[in-house]
């Protein structure tokens, strides 16, 4: 009787995770799929059913929970003194064409942000998104970013001392970037990501669709730079090459991120890619440090992976966040890291 009921509920939460999936990652109205859940299925936490939105309708104030929640909650100690001692703002670069992916990334691990925004080159409301002056497509990529920056210096400087840039299918575990910038110094002129070199035009930079952090003073250095005549130009279509061209130009360091095992921590590719199939043919040309492939070359606090669905969102939330097998315990002694 209890293999049964434990087979019934098994089934239930693969149902739950297909179902909201299916539901959120599409243009259906967002209470109406909630109570769907909530009714059928009585796994969403009833106190904390939506993530609200504050301060000029633009941040995502995500001290509430995400919809997407089971009843089961963790031991959150450590990790919500990370989230008091370093403060992150993450934005998410996305399109008119893409906010079904946006709306996956606010209702997986956007919810885990200090300060979340969405950049897209029209305004939505319901995300929200802030509207750039900017044409989409690729070439405009760098322009767009310009601009997004730019904003966030303007209008989120002295909230936070480190920013993220994301696409909109990039899955981050926010709670491990913390922790590897908890004793970085932000005052520092310094960007971190994924290490990557342009072999033909030699130009350090940071992968995009891992995700790459400017250190409060890089922004500062960015948002500041002369414009007559302008130190940062987009002379390819690569936003993050160009990135890279105008942080080296403003003195702007790159911080390693990987570890002293050459494990890496943000990942331009999916899961599959990193762990089993490896980088496409002619990847390994642009990495700039030596690295391991296969699952011996991720650091068990990895950070980030690129290319994911919004199926795969859900799916990637649920195991990070809910799974845990049973009878197996992990321990690690936080003590000295948090008196950092």
């Amino acid at each position: 009787m209890r293999k049964i009921r434990r087979n019934l509920f098994s089934l239930v939460v693969v149902v739950t995770v297909i179902v909201v999936a299916k539901l959120l990652t599409k243009n259906v109205d967002y209470s109406h799929s909630v109570k769907y859940i909530e009714n059928y299925f009585n796994v969403f936490d009833n106190n904390n059913k939506s993530t609200d939105i504050v301060n000029s309708s633009h941040v995502v104030n995500n001290t509430s929970t995400t919809p997407f929640v089971l009843k089961e909650k963790a031991n959150l100690s450590v990790a919500e003194v990370l989230k008091q001692r370093v403060r992150v703002l993450i934005w998410v670069m996305t399109s008119p064409k893409n906010l079904h992916k946006a709306r996956a990334v606010k209702n997986t691990w956007g919810s885990r942000c200090d300060l979340l925004l969405f950049f897209s080159s029209e305004n939505n409301t319901e995300l929200p998104t802030i509207a750039l002056d900017v044409e989409e497509g690729r070439k405009h990529l760098f322009e767009k970013t310009t601009q997004a920056f730019d904003y966030i210096y303007e209008n989120y400087f002295d909230m936070a001392d480190w920013f993220m840039k994301v696409d909109d299918d990039t899955f981050v575990i926010v709670e491990n970037l913390r922790h590897f910038l908890h004793d970085k110094n932000a005052s520092e002129p310094v960007y971190t990501g994924r290490h990557l070199i342009q072999p033909k035009l030699k130009i350090n930079f940071q992968s995009g669709g891992a995700g790459y952090v400017l250190s409060k003073e890089a922004l500062r250095r960015f948002a500041t730079r002369e414009l007559s005549p302008p130190v940062c130009t987009n002379h390819t279509t690569d936003e993050d090459v160009e990135m890279g061209r105008c942080l080296h130009r403003l003195n702007v360091t790159i911080l390693n991120s990987t570890d002293d095992k050459l494990r890496t921590r943000f990942h331009p590719f999916d899961m599959e890619k990193h762990l089993v199939k490896g980088p496409p043919k002619g990847f390994l040309k642009y990495e700039a440090n030596p690295v391991k492939l296969g699952i011996d070359g991720i650091n068990e606090h990895a950070i980030s992976f690129h290319y994911i669905t919004p199926e795969q969102m859900f799916s990637l939330y649920y195991y990070v966040y809910h799974v845990r097998p049973f009878g197996v315990s992990y321990s690690y002694d936080w003590s000295e890291d948090l008196q950092t």
